[in-house]
């Protein structure tokens, strides 16, 4: 994907809170939807969008994607400078796209994802040295009450 392509539209409740320029950069190594875990979460659920309702969680759309193992790998150690695939970082990334695809095409997510993904932005905050995308995120979502 290219800086100039737009992502899928977002329902009005995660524009109107998550306006930082971060939630709209297709490419950023800190965005959301800018990995490919993340860019690869939202397309394919913005073509299941019908299947997303107000009971739909963070887990379904790691599950739904066939990242659950993956996902499981939060909160491992990280025993090298690079991440290794399928690690803790995959993981936490994994788990943010989902997240951030889950809210941006419903506008909602559920408490234990929330908390879930809160742990894993603290998780790449900490590995990456406090990158300000990643910390936008966290308080963005923290403040969340949707």
């Amino acid at each position: 994907m290219s800086d100039d392509e737009q992502l899928p539209e977002a329902v009005p409740a995660f524009t109107a809170h998550f306006s930082d320029p971060v939630y709209e950069d297709p490419a950023g190594e800190f965005a959301p939807f800018g990995t490919d875990e993340g860019s690869d979460m939202l397309y394919e659920w913005d073509e299941r969008r019908g299947e997303l309702g107000p009971d739909t969680t963070v887990a379904d759309l790691i599950e739904g994607a066939g990242m659950s193992e993956v996902a499981a790998g939060l909160g491992t150690p990280e025993e090298s400078p690079v991440p290794r695939a399928g690690g803790p970082v995959d993981a936490a990334v994994t788990i943010v796209a989902a997240a951030f695809t889950l809210l941006r095409l419903s506008g909602h997510i559920d408490d234990a994802g929330k908390r879930l993904t809160l742990e894993a932005l603290d998780a790449l905050i900490g590995y990456y040295d406090s990158p300000p995308e990643l910390v936008r995120q966290r308080a963005d979502l923290e403040s969340w009450q949707g």
